[in-house]
């Protein structure tokens, strides 16, 4: 459950303070793709310079913010709190590295960088049964 409120809190990114393009260089302009389970189900992300964010499940207007670690927070309907979580600064486009530093309960995403945009997304996750 932790996992899908993470992936929630990611596909709705927003954050209040203004962000700065260095260290996240290598996803301007690019596609970020998040894989969330082993069923491939994930969804894509493109970060622009000005801070502002958006993602292939329609969520658009969003910011975010990079220091340490790039914080998001989502949305305010949401309802969500702000997750920050490892960003690899040296990943190149093409590269994919798993973290676990962005899920409470061990679970890991897989982040992969594809050059440029317009990439035919993967499926979006579903949300777990209540």
């Amino acid at each position: 459950m932790k996992k899908w409120v993470l992936t929630a809190a990611i596909m709705g990114l927003a954050a209040s303070a203004p962000a700065f393009a260095d260290g996240m260089d290598n996803a301007i302009g690019n596609t970020v793709r998040i894989i969330v389970n082993d069923a491939g189900e994930g969804f894509d992300v493109y970060f622009e310079a000005d801070g502002s964010y958006s993602d292939s499940l329609g969520r658009n207007g969003a910011t975010w913010a990079y220091g340490d670690e790039l914080c998001v927070t989502p949305a305010a309907e949401s309802g969500a709190e702000t997750a920050c979580g490892p960003w690899n600064a040296d990943l190149a486009a093409g590269g994919s590295w798993e973290t676990d530093g962005w899920s409470d309960d061990g679970g890991s995403i897989t982040i992969t960088i594809l050059e440029g945009r317009g990439h035919e997304a993967p499926t979006p996750p579903t949300p777990p049964a209540e």
